[in-house]
């Protein structure tokens, strides 16, 4: 039987995470910079381990107002790459985290083509070298069949690869954007037809935890996977 892992974010203040996890085998855990608070990922750092369910980090852009879903302008690159690497060590050393999973902005950055790059090219270059300077040598969670899983693994580290059930694909395989119509998926039809296409290509499948109805389309998800045959874990 085929495993595939299903992820959530937790740890950024919204009222379902500890019910999330009765379906989900990861945790992303928000690292208290993007929304939450240290507090806050200590305690469902916690969470998690009485779950028996596996933690990943989940470092984002310091910018709570877009919870770190805003491209950084050119003054902000430097502080808010910082930003990153601070967060991820001070993850580290709770010693909880078995992987690192790019949240937001960062996560886009990182999974842009070259071709795309025309626009954000310094931002998208600053973000991978975030990853080249996290010294973790934890995996890293990305967007499936992206440009850098393939660059990642040359250099011998392991990659995660990823599918959203909630999110809009673009014909490139990269990410609607969030401000575009139709960017997160509401329809369970629509949703569970988008698990069942992805299943097969990636190791891991995310639900977010602030997607209205997410706790329906958790337990949604979980049980069309253990229909069609597969095991959720990793």
């Amino acid at each position: 039987m085929r495993k595939v892992d299903l992820n959530v974010d937790i740890g950024e203040g919204f009222p379902y995470d500890e019910a999330l996890l009765e379906f989900a085998s990861s945790a992303n855990v928000c690292c208290g910079e993007h929304a939450g608070s240290w507090d806050l990922t200590l305690e469902t750092i916690e969470l998690c381990r009485r779950k028996g369910v596996r933690i990943g980090m989940h470092p984002g852009f310091p910018d709570r107002e877009s919870m770190g879903r805003r491209m950084p302008e050119e003054d902000e690159l430097k502080n808010w790459n910082l930003s990153l690497l601070r967060q991820i060590a001070r993850f580290l050393v709770t010693g909880a985290a078995q992987y690192v999973k790019p949240h937001g902005a960062w996560y886009n950055l990182l999974a842009m083509s070259e071709a795309e790059l025309s626009a954000s090219r310094e931002q998208a270059v600053h973000a991978r070298t975030v990853v080249l300077a996290d010294v973790s040598g934890l995996p890293f969670v990305l967007l499936g069949a992206s440009e850098l899983v393939g660059a990642l693994r040359m250099t011998g580290r392991k990659v995660i690869e990823e599918g959203f059930a909630d999110r809009a694909y673009l014909p490139n395989g990269t990410l609607m954007p969030r401000s575009e119509p139709g960017a997160v998926l509401h329809d369970p039809k629509e949703i569970a037809a988008q698990v069942l296409r992805l299943a097969p290509e990636v190791d891991s499948i995310c639900l977010h935890g602030d997607t209205p109805g997410c706790l329906e389309f958790a337990e949604m998800v979980h049980r069309t996977l253990e229909d069609s045959g597969y095991e959720v874990g990793y």
